[in-house]
């Protein structure tokens, strides 16, 4: 621990930080993001090859961060700490868009997400993952890095924290809002609700369960909404709701 306050504001701290998270769980990468409001994701901290990078940093932040179930639960108000996926992940993940547009496109077996808060609608999300092929985290792993969460927290913040930052970025019912305007004007009601649904991480049997209505009508209103927005994939409607919520659309 000593060691890791000495590295503080210095080039070698993401390097002790990596292990001391080793001491609590055995994991392959580690990845450290920045989200302020909904605006895209800052990477601070990455140790993947060239190949990962583009897709889990890269791809990631150009939209389908919005759907990551770790990213929602921070802008749920989820209570700070070590969470495994899946403790966060909505019912049928591999079945939602977010684990089809991207999340199998990144061959891991798992992954545990540290949220640490540092004001308000300011978040960092350290990922650590395991590798395809490679055993799950156990509740104990994410126990014992609960355990030390307020070291974690204290560090995270004092290396990269915003405390003196001039905007506090979107207020949680100004992204709300903003959410719900998306495609105003352009979508029918019924058009939007899907939409909404999609953007939340639902699959199409999720969203059709949810409205109460047949999975190919789903498929029909999604087709006449990327019609009407002029796209023609999720990356693009992610893309799309990204610079709706930033205010460039």
């Amino acid at each position: 621990m000593a060691t890791l306050a000495e590295t503080i504001a210095t080039e070698r701290f993401p390097g002790a930080f990596r292990q001391i998270l080793s001491l609590c769980c055995n994991f392959d990468s580690m990845v450290i993001s920045y989200y302020a409001g909904a605006q895209p994701p800052v990477p601070l901290y990455q140790d993947l090859d060239e190949l990962q990078a583009a897709i889990t940093v890269e791809f990631y932040a150009s939209g389908p961060y919005l759907l990551d179930p770790l990213y929602q639960a921070c802008r749920n108000g989820c209570t700070p700490g070590a969470y495994r996926l899946m403790e966060l992940a909505p019912e049928a993940f591999y079945r939602s868009e977010y684990y089809r547009a991207f999340y199998r496109k990144i061959s891991i077996s798992d992954e545990i997400g540290i949220l640490v808060q540092d004001g308000t609608e300011r978040w960092f999300i350290v990922s650590l993952a395991r590798f395809a092929r490679q055993q799950r985290f156990a509740a104990a792993d994410s126990e014992r890095l609960n355990a030390v969460f307020g070291m974690i927290s204290a560090a995270i913040r004092r290396q990269w924290g915003k405390a003196d930052a001039a905007a506090e970025g979107f207020q949680q019912a100004d992204w709300e809002d903003r959410m719900q305007t998306f495609g105003t004007g352009v979508l029918s009601p019924r058009e939007r609700e899907v939409v909404q649904l999609i953007l939340q991480g639902h699959s199409t049997p999720s969203a059709a369960a949810y409205l109460g209505i047949a999975e190919g009508t789903v498929k029909v209103h999604r087709h006449h909404a990327y019609s009407k927005l002029g796209i023609a994939s999720q990356a693009e409607l992610f893309s799309m709701a990204t610079r709706h919520l930033a205010g460039a659309g």
